[in-house]
């Protein structure tokens, strides 16, 4: 209950009408004459509320590097929250009054809540130079990626615009049959600790407690991408028209080859011209697995879960690796149908 069985890492309390997939297929028709539909690049990002941005450098610390909480021991849990009694083997209605006396962490399930909380992803930007002027441009063009943590590279280009290649986020009237490009690298193995620049100028002490002593430390060889997921998504074009249908994800899986640490893939879409409505792609670069914190979320097999706990349930050390693919996720390249102009 409350968690999408084949999504990536997927939220808690998951709403798929809250998912930028659906937003970007919706159409707003306020106006019949001329519907509007959203149009923005995709970026991730993180923090929490011990002041730790960008965590997902390394898979560790899951007590400090996310914000999975709770009661230390039985007797804690018990003054926090009460005598909870014994399950019973059928549903318990509640009246909005009564919810309003329980403890307020209690209305949001909190002991479920330290399944889903993951380490940070991170904002990549295709800057022309590492000033805030040239990220903002690079912002508002749409010129970004997001990854789910790794510092993942990502590059999506059409390569037929009008006046030659254009980069994801690009947003243009396009007539005849688009051709894209994809390269992508994967993200640096680390290694242990910290380099010892980075000891000498901040001190034991304060790495340790910045980032329990375990920095961004990249060895010498790229992670594998293994492939590369095509998303199409088709505008809206009436209001009663099923969003469901105007979804494909993904619409094309492209296999990296093995081997180069670049991985880089061309794909065109035919029948773009025959669809006669607008539509934008975009692209996911998947990597190898590794281990990853709450990787497995509620783990679930059957009808047996084994949740990661946040208390005294699941061990402080224990920081619920399961495998996982990290990714990118490019920002779209919107075509809009009709005479180049």
């Amino acid at each position: 209950c409350g968690q999408c069985t084949d999504c990536y890492l997927p939220a808690y309390q998951y709403r798929p009408g809250g998912s930028v997939q659906y937003i970007l297929a919706k159409g707003d028709f306020e106006d019949p004459e001329a519907p509007r539909h959203a149009t923005m690049g995709f970026i991730a990002s993180s923090d929490n509320h011990t002041a730790r941005p960008g965590t997902g450098y390394k898979e560790f610390a899951r007590r400090q590097m996310t914000e999975a909480r709770g009661a230390p021991s039985e007797s804690w849990r018990a003054s926090m929250f009460g005598d909870r009694g014994q399950p019973d083997p059928e549903s318990v209605s509640y009246t909005l009054e009564g919810l309003m006396e329980r403890p307020p962490f209690e209305l949001m399930w909190m002991e479920r809540q330290a399944s889903f909380f993951i380490t940070g992803g991170l904002v990549a930007v295709h800057a022309a130079e590492r000033t805030r002027e040239a990220i903002w441009a690079a912002m508002q063009t749409r010129n970004v990626y997001g990854t789910s943590g790794d510092r993942i590279l990502l590059w999506f280009d059409l390569k037929n615009g009008p006046d030659g290649a254009l980069p994801m986020g690009s947003e243009l009237p396009f007539t005849g049959t688009p051709k894209f490009e994809v390269r992508a690298a994967g993200s640096f193995e680390q290694k242990p600790g910290c380099a010892p620049d980075v000891i000498q100028s901040l001190g034991e002490s304060r790495v340790e407690r910045i980032c329990a002593g375990e920095c961004y430390n990249p060895g010498d060889r790229r992670r594998r991408i293994s492939r590369i997921e095509v998303i199409r998504i088709q505008r809206q074009q009436r209001e009663d028209e099923p969003v469901s249908t105007l979804i494909e994800d993904p619409w094309k899986t492209i296999v990296c080859p093995e081997g180069p640490k670049l991985c880089v893939v061309e794909f065109e879409d035919s029948s773009y011209g025959d669809a006669g409505r607008d539509l934008l792609y975009y692209v996911r670069a998947i990597q190898e697995p590794t281990p990853t914190v709450n990787g497995g979320g509620l783990r679930c097999r059957g009808d047996r879960c084994e949740p990661c706990y946040g208390n005294f349930r699941t061990p402080v050390d224990d920081d619920c690796l399961v495998d996982s693919e990290e990714r990118a996720w490019s920002s779209p390249i919107f075509l809009q149908a009709g005479s180049e102009r």
